[in-house]
């Protein structure tokens, strides 16, 4: 039987060392880009990719954008109106990067590159997100990777959710060989 093919796909990759091992299992980035060979499976030709970063994070998340095959395209930042952490500046802001591949089209032009919400608990994405990412990319079919909480009309995979879809070498991700167990 033919798996289910996904023209738009949200990851927010459990990223190592950005205070993530405190709420969940996080894996290398070299991890995360090995999956990537079982995400294109499940992904059409033509398709977007938006994949949730920190500042801290976000050239690795460049890297995993190329490495599962997408071309960088823009960026999306999430305004948080609270003081967070930071070594240099204070982190009050948080990004999601586009990519495409193939003749995926964008079916609305006009979406700003920010997005101001409230932070509710670690790792909560703001709601608004899902509305923009079906505004923009092409669908019927919405995966999101990494899935802390269901969302309708999308697709889940991840270890705090019951999933809608399975990666063969990765039931999921508390099962990858250098996941960091939540202390």
């Amino acid at each position: 039987m033919p798996r289910k093919k996904y023209n738009t796909v949200i990851a927010d990759p459990p990223w190592p060392g950005q205070g993530g091992e405190k709420h969940y299992l996080t894996l290398r980035v070299s991890t995360l880009v090995e999956m990537g060979e079982d995400i294109n499976d499940l992904l059409e030709d033509d398709a977007h990719c938006w994949i949730w970063c920190t500042n801290g994070t976000i050239l690795a998340a460049h890297r995993l954008l190329e490495a599962w095959g997408f071309e960088y395209r823009s960026m999306l930042t999430w305004i948080k109106p609270r003081l967070g952490v930071g070594s240099y500046l204070r982190n009050m802001s948080e990004h999601v990067l586009l990519g495409t591949r193939g003749n995926a089209p964008v079916r609305f032009r006009a979406q700003g590159t920010w997005l101001f919400a409230p932070v509710q608990e670690h790792s909560h994405k703001p709601e608004e997100f899902h509305d923009i990412v079906r505004r923009v990319s092409p669908g019927p079919h919405y995966l999101e990777l990494f899935a802390r909480r269901p969302f309708p009309g999308f697709d889940v995979w991840g270890n705090e959710v019951a999933s809608d879809v399975t990666l063969p070498h990765w039931p999921v991700p508390s099962d990858a060989p250098d996941a960091e167990a939540k202390k």
